[in-house]
């Protein structure tokens, strides 16, 4: 398993939109991907249970990646993070 966390800088990183696309990027792995913050989690793929998480700029989140291909889904949701969110 690996994990990092990230503070959100961008005041739009609810929006549909990027957490649609946040959705897409970790599907393209086999690795389970998940959200937190606070005291909830999410599956990144499930769009719903994400939007609930209820984040806003400013809060940290983290992403913990399990699988076989973890090492290249933490690349990717790092980058997605730093670009977008």
């Amino acid at each position: 398993m690996k994990q990092f966390s990230y503070v959100l800088t961008n005041d739009h990183a609810q929006q549909t939109r990027t957490m649609g696309c946040l959705s897409r990027e970790a599907a393209r792995f086999s690795s389970r991907i998940s959200l937190i913050h606070e005291t909830k989690s999410a599956q990144i793929c499930e769009l719903k249970d994400v939007l609930a998480l209820d984040m806003k700029s400013g809060n940290m989140v983290t992403v913990k990646v399990d699988g076989p291909d973890e090492e290249d889904a933490v690349a990717a949701m790092q980058n997605y993070f730093v670009a977008n969110m």
